[in-house]
């Protein structure tokens, strides 16, 4: 996790599933508990499977900052097949192609 207040980027690798959920849960809750961190970008561009745990934590965590007025945003490129189109049927998700889309890069 590379945090710069008030952004946090949190990149995951790999398949995010019920092995490594309860990490990902920890990692959540720090982040929607932080007052300095007013935007989450989660770069999911290096993730090949997203199981319905996955999904939930990172509803949840959109959930905790809107409820500080804060914001989340999803890092998925293009061609993340089935990653993509499952978070692309979650109804309030701000899904960029990159992190420089993002604005996490210059």
């Amino acid at each position: 996790m590379v945090q710069r207040a008030p952004v946090a980027v949190v990149a995951l690798t790999g398949e995010i599933d019920l092995a490594n959920c309860p990490e990902l849960e920890v990692v959540v809750a720090r982040l929607a508990a932080d007052p300095g961190i007013e935007r989450v970008i989660v770069d999911l561009t290096s993730v090949g499977f997203l199981a319905a745990c996955g999904v939930r934590c990172l509803v949840g965590l959109r959930m905790r900052l809107a409820a500080k007025g804060h914001t989340l945003q999803l890092v998925v490129s293009p061609d993340a097949g089935p990653v993509r189109r499952v978070l692309a049927l979650i109804d309030g998700f701000d899904i960029a192609d990159s992190l420089v889309e993002a604005g996490a890069v210059g």
